[in-house]
């Protein structure tokens, strides 16, 4: 009896064993799917946000810093900021894909995609985007089922390059077509050209000669006029990154372009009423004139006429930018504000000196025709009113497309 009653015993407590391992191992596996299940829902409830800026935009590195970068660290498990540069392909892309996704109607330098709207230009991510954000956070539950899909099907190279071409022909293309036409038929560039032409002519030069020196004269003007361009962009594009400087050069260029657009309706009003060149204000100095005529009488005087108009363009070129730079300055600054591509702002520079040289290529083609200097000269002498309040009239358009842009 005793034996049974032990046998009892030892087989009561197996089963309660068994039991109570059981038990335990199904808390432990409830456990474990508990924390599955709060790691999915904590993944799906991850804010994925997506910026899309240049490196080189001085607003678009405000964001970043006052906006996108502390929210990240004040979130790391909760929100992801993904950033994109739109001066590579892919970035630029991307942002076309999303804004036919989210029907973006116009497009901007900067722009924020969240789950189900988005923000663009920099003065509306910088007030509102932080609590937004914040706000998404919040309540994960309205904007869980949202997702941004930047998986799709990408536009090929030819939808890429038809949009380029679209965005090209924007309102800034216009400016730059005028501005660039404005500063080719500039009276300081045009005034170079009829003293060129009429030195050839006194040196009795043949139309063979005189074309094969405009012709280098126009190209050396093209390339150093481009190279000066050149090295203008590089350096706004690099104070971009610092946006007060950035502020403090855009400014420089509103005022510098519409005192100068005032100065030349101020000219065409005096010159209308005086008929005197002397009267202009905006000219060159007397000094930079006749440093540009020893320039020409000095290197157009050998047998050499090719490398004598290369050199001659070349300083005649620097020389001229004290008058010409006053259209050609506030143009770069323009075209710095174009941060969709750097691509599109080399394409703006080439096309801008192509326009500048227009006007000369023009004049030296009369001249190889048979016009002489003094019918070019009298013509210009007609129209200068015409020349001054185009110039103008460019320059203030200018002025108020950068504000408007700033």
């Amino acid at each position: 009896m005793e034996q049974k009653y032990h046998y009892f015993s030892l087989e009561f407590y197996s089963k309660k064993s068994v039991y109570t391992h059981a038990f335990f191992l199904l808390l432990l596996i409830g456990h474990i799917f508990s924390g599955f299940s709060q790691s999915a829902d904590s993944n799906s409830h991850e804010l994925i946000v997506h910026f899309f800026g240049s490196p080189t935009c001085g607003e678009c590195i405000q964001i970043r810093n006052d906006i996108l970068n502390p929210l990240s660290k004040k979130y790391p498990e909760n929100l992801k900021v993904q950033i994109h540069d739109i001066d590579t392909e892919e970035g630029f892309q991307l942002l076309i894909d999303l804004e036919k996704q989210y029907k973006v109607l116009s497009s901007s330098a900067q722009t924020l995609f969240l789950p189900d709207t988005f923000l663009t230009g920099a003065e509306d991510i910088l007030s509102l985007s932080g609590k937004m954000i914040e706000k998404y956070l919040e309540n994960p539950s309205q904007w869980s089922t949202s997702v941004v899909r930047t998986d799709s099907t990408r536009v090929d190279t030819s939808s890429f390059k038809n949009v380029v071409i679209n965005r090209f022909k924007e309102f800034t293309f216009l400016g730059i077509l005028l501005a660039g036409l404005a500063d080719g038929i500039n009276p300081c560039a045009i005034a170079t050209m009829i003293f060129l032409i009429s030195f050839l002519a006194m040196q009795k030069r043949k139309r063979n000669e005189i074309l094969i020196v405009g012709l280098s004269f126009t190209a050396a003007v093209f390339f150093t006029y481009l190279l000066m361009g050149v090295g203008a962009f590089k350096a706004l594009s690099f104070l971009s990154n610092h946006l007060w400087i950035s502020k403090v050069v855009k400014w420089v260029a509103v005022v510098f372009a519409g005192v100068v657009g005032l100065v030349c309706f101020r000219d065409a009003i005096v010159y209308r009423h005086t008929g005197k060149a002397k009267d202009i204000k905006l000219q060159l100095p007397k000094p930079i004139k006749m440093q540009i005529h020893k320039v020409i009488s000095s290197q157009l005087s050998g047998t050499s006429l090719v490398i004598g108009a290369i050199v001659t363009g070349f300083l005649v070129t620097l020389l001229e930018a004290v008058c010409t730079g006053q259209v050609y300055l506030p143009t770069i600054v323009l075209m710095t504000r174009q941060d969709g591509l750097k691509l599109t702002g080399w394409l703006y520079l080439v096309f801008y000196n192509v326009l500048f040289v227009l006007p000369l290529l023009v004049v030296m083609i009369l001249a190889y025709y048979g016009m002489t200097w003094e019918k070019l000269s009298k013509k210009m002498q007609n129209h200068l009113v015409q020349l001054k309040v185009i110039l103008g009239s460019v320059l203030l358009a200018l002025a108020a497309f950068l504000v408007i842009s700033l």
